[in-house]
């Protein structure tokens, strides 16, 4: 004899079953995988807990309905390259990752410029590659600057590198360097930090020398790539809203 089940459980099965067909929905939950080392003010670890303005913009910019988490790693970038159901991301250039066409990327967020600092009492301005001749410039180590590099290649530029954005503006206050370079984000949170340092103590050049587009960028998870465009929107609509300079402001 046929027996009806009640409908809670029906619907209880039926639920069920389709968890086990699709064991992850694409776009439930986004992780940010934040460089424990540090990039101020994008990416931070104070007392432990993670902070930062890339924080801020990654939960402005997700669509309605995604969960965000943050996870701290130390070789963030790494994350991206992790099979399975989970999907992390970054904010990121594309010039700065090599492989960049194995990952998703969002639409332009933020355009990061850099910026030439050079001492109050014998400030540089940069109009061309000549307007840097014969000048000793600070850089971070390890960073890559386009629009000069030919000059540190030909000699008629002094490339010195230092491991660190704070020691680096010491260095220039001090005029153990001509010039330096830095995004404008991390220079003026350094400077609004310190103690030691003012913007009074330095001139920035009316020009940049380089921009990049920072740029949300996930693994290739199955179906993710669906949602982008519903991303892209959200970021278009904040920036013109000015919400991410709004953050950027904060720090």
């Amino acid at each position: 004899m046929f027996h009806r089940r009640p409908l809670s459980v029906v619907v209880w099965m039926l639920l069920a079953c389709a968890c086990q067909m699709h064991p992850a929905v694409a776009g439930d939950a986004v992780t940010f995988a934040l460089f424990t080392r540090g990039w101020p003010p994008f990416e931070m670890v104070v007392d432990g807990e993670p902070e930062g303005a890339a924080l801020d913009i990654f939960r402005a910019s997700m669509p309605d309905g995604v969960g965000t988490s943050v996870k701290l790693i130390p070789a963030s970038r790494s994350m991206l390259r992790t099979p399975g159901d989970d999907i992390y991301t970054r904010l990121e250039c594309r010039e700065w990752i090599d492989d960049a066409d194995n990952y998703l990327w969002s639409g332009p967020v933020l355009t990061l410029r850099t910026v030439l600092l050079s001492r109050r009492n014998r400030p540089v301005e940069y109009t061309d590659a000549s307007s840097l001749h014969g000048l000793t410039i600070g850089c971070i180590k390890s960073y890559s600057y386009p629009e000069v590099e030919p000059l540190f290649r030909s000699g008629k530029a002094y490339r010195y590198d230092v491991n660190s954005d704070v020691v680096l503006l010491r260095m220039l206050k001090a005029g153990r360097v001509d010039a330096a370079l830095f995004d404008q984000y991390t220079v003026r949170w350094i400077i609004r930090k310190s103690s030691e340092l003012s913007m009074a103590d330095f001139h920035v050049a009316a020009r940049p020398l380089g921009s990049a587009e920072l740029r949300f960028v996930f693994n290739r998870h199955p179906g993710w790539e669906a949602r982008l465009p519903e991303i892209d929107a959200r970021i278009r609509t904040n920036r013109e809203d000015g919400v991410y300079e709004r953050i950027m402001d904060r720090y």
